[in-house]
């Protein structure tokens, strides 16, 4: 095996080395904003796995305290919708179904529903609180939002709400907050 040796002038060593710190200098150059934008990437995904379930909770905080405010031009109402998850304190204790221009309870008067001066819905002598369901639900649970101080409650269930295909009166001694089909199917009018 032969081994060739080369042997540079100063000037060609000078050539090349300046050419060698070019070539190196233009590689940094280039890849030196690539190496940089990983490497914030990484830093952003790290601190994101750590802090991942706060944002979280942030994020979920910001989304409770959002309140969607409609105006409806016609009638002159102002609608405010509150997010769900903001717990509405004393909303059972006096609840009332005050619309009385509602379709539903419009289909109920037309059965021989009464409706007293305080708003108050009599239904084949039962105070009743009516309930417009548009469609069963999926788990077959279906959970009733009722005041205290009534007899009974007329869910109306699929169809429209000024003809419902199912009609149920359930009584008080019955009533629970979540029901399953099978147990209001029993009391269809």
């Amino acid at each position: 095996m032969k081994i060739k040796i080369i042997r540079l002038s100063p000037g060609k060593f000078l050539l090349f080395f300046i050419l060698f710190i070019l070539i190196m200098g233009l590689l940094f150059f280039l890849l030196f904003p690539l190496f940089l934008l990983l490497l914030i990437m990484g830093v952003i995904f790290i601190i994101y796995l750590k802090f991942k379930k706060r944002l979280k909770d942030i994020w979920l905080n910001f989304k409770k305290k959002r309140i969607k405010i409609e105006y409806k031009d016609n009638s002159g109402k102002i609608d405010i919708h509150f997010p769900k998850k903001i717990p509405i304190e004393g909303e059972n204790e006096n609840k009332k179904y005050n619309n009385i221009t509602d379709p539903f309870v419009i289909y109920l008067k037309k059965l021989g529903a009464k409706i007293d001066e305080k708003g108050n819905i009599y239904f084949r002598g039962y105070k009743v609180y009516p309930i417009f369901k548009k469609s069963y639900p999926i788990n077959e649970i279906i959970s009733l939002d009722y005041p205290d101080d009534i007899d009974a409650v007329v869910l109306g269930l699929k169809g429209e709400p000024y003809e419902p295909k199912f009609l149920f009166l359930i009584p008080k001694e019955n009533l629970k907050r979540r029901m399953k089909l099978d147990e209001i199917k029993r009391f269809i009018i």
